[in-house]
């Protein structure tokens, strides 16, 4: 599958970061797929905007394993900085601004001509953090719902810099913004979301990073890979390149289980469309 594709596009978390950490295996085969002359970008939707930095402690190296590491945090934050957001100039959090740090300026909105404020009822619009309650993590909606349900009275709208539902943390599966920004819509809430499914992400760092003459770029020659269907791979279908669908220890898997749904071929197509938020081009268990 990889030999039809000169650039591949890797989901971090559920592909190559599980719930026990960074997989040494799902690591060796990025580095034998840049050693065939292919490059490899990781594009997550995570909040921080240091990952190169970040996963070089853990043992993952730009120019060994991956070309670049851009996360849906670093888009945002790019933009943000231009001080374009049609919703005013003061604003809120809604859940952790950093993860498991003191800070209560998220890293997005630093150096951002955007004013962090206490009330809701003094700002203009509310970002969505960490949703954690009391800096702890849930497994369910329900403890979020009735502050939704008042910045969605005020009128706030609610900037989102990852679409993710879940992610694992310690050993759980947890609520995560795309979570919350889906909650706030079906409340009337309106959403400025960044980081995949949003094509826009992905033609940022294709350009970007392959040096590519807008109107001439090669898009059959670009594979996602991803574990989400309503992110990774719906976001490589709207942005026009190739997808693959990795099963275990991933988002899929996940949300199989929850509905009863065996992890079988029959199994998967099925999954896919039910959900009908994403059709892959191949499907794999995982990439080692």
């Amino acid at each position: 599958m990889v030999k039809d594709f000169d650039y591949i596009l890797v989901d971090n978390y559920g592909v190559v970061t599980f719930a026990d950490g960074l997989n040494k295996e799902a690591v060796a085969v990025l580095q034998k797929i840049r050693e065939t002359g292919r490059k490899v970008v990781f594009l997550s939707n995570a909040t921080f905007t240091d990952p190169v930095e970040r996963y070089a402690q853990k043992g993952l190296i730009k120019g060994v394993h991956f070309d670049d590491f851009i996360t849906s945090g670093q888009y945002a934050k790019e933009d943000i900085a231009k001080g374009t957001l049609p919703c005013g100039n003061k604003y809120c959090v809604f859940g952790t601004a950093n993860f498991k740090k003191p800070e209560k300026v998220p890293a997005i909105f630093k150096g951002s001509p955007y004013d962090l404020v206490e009330k809701p009822e003094d700002a203009d619009f509310v970002y969505c953090g960490i949703p954690q309650i009391n800096g702890e993590d849930r497994t369910t909606m329900n403890g979020f719902l009735p502050k939704l349900r008042r910045l969605a009275k005020i009128g706030l709208p609610m900037v989102v810099s990852n679409p993710d539902e879940i992610a694992s943390e310690d050993g759980r599966w947890v609520i995560r913004q795309g979570s919350i920004a889906n909650a706030y819509r079906t409340l009337g809430g309106k959403v400025i979301m960044y980081g995949k499914p949003d094509p826009d992400i992905i033609d940022w760092v294709l350009p970007a990073n392959f040096d590519w003459v807008s109107g001439d770029t090669p898009r059959s020659k670009v594979l996602m890979v991803g574990d989400t269907l309503g992110t990774d791979i719906l976001g490589a279908n709207r942005a026009g390149i190739k997808s693959c669908l990795t099963i275990s220890g991933g988002v899929t898997e996940v949300r199989m289980l929850e509905q009863g749904i065996p992890i079988t071929e029959e199994g998967i197509c099925t999954f896919i469309e039910k959900q009908r938020s994403g059709f892959p081009n191949f499907i794999v268990d995982k990439i080692f």
